[in-house]
Order: C-alpha cells, then structure tokens, then sequence
C-alpha cells in the first residue's frame, strides 16, 4: 500500500483535512456500492431481475473496484528524472 494523502474539504468544519488515499477510495468505493442498495429498495426489485439493470450494477461494481485500485496504481513524478 502506498502512502499517498489528499486534502479534502470538511464540509462540517469548513477546513481542509488530510485523509489517505487509500481510506478516500474505500470511502468513495463503499458509497458507490451503497447505491446499489439504494437504488433496488427504490425500484423494489433485485437488480439481477432485469438485463438493463444489470448492466447498470454491473457497472457500478466495475467502478467501484477500479477506484479500490487507484491508490496502488498512483505513480507520481517524473520517468525521465527518476523520480519514481
């Protein structure tokens, strides 16, 4: 894991705060997956039951496993300077 940070906006204080990246993707990650739910208690029916809505879960679950991985795949720098 690496040990990258971001500054983000804490909307309850009005300050930036420092946060890993790592914890804002599983933030951002668990969010989107929460919508899911969200999303079969609003239609009242399991996602799966449709091909259209499948689709859309499916693709929802593909990002938000991308965004899991974002914090491993960060390179920051320069190849050329040898800063990586």
């Amino acid at each position: 894991m690496s040990n990258h940070w971001i500054s983000k906006h804490n909307p309850s204080s009005g300050k930036l705060e420092d946060e890993s990246l790592y914890l804002f993707c599983s933030r951002l990650s668990k969010k989107n997956n929460g919508v899911l739910f969200k999303l079969e208690e609003y239609l009242n029916k399991p996602l799966l039951s449709d091909p259209a809505l499948a689709e859309i879960r499916d693709t929802i679950l593909t990002v938000s496993a991308e965004i899991t991985k974002i914090n491993d795949q960060l390179k920051c720098g320069d190849e050329n300077k040898g800063l990586l």
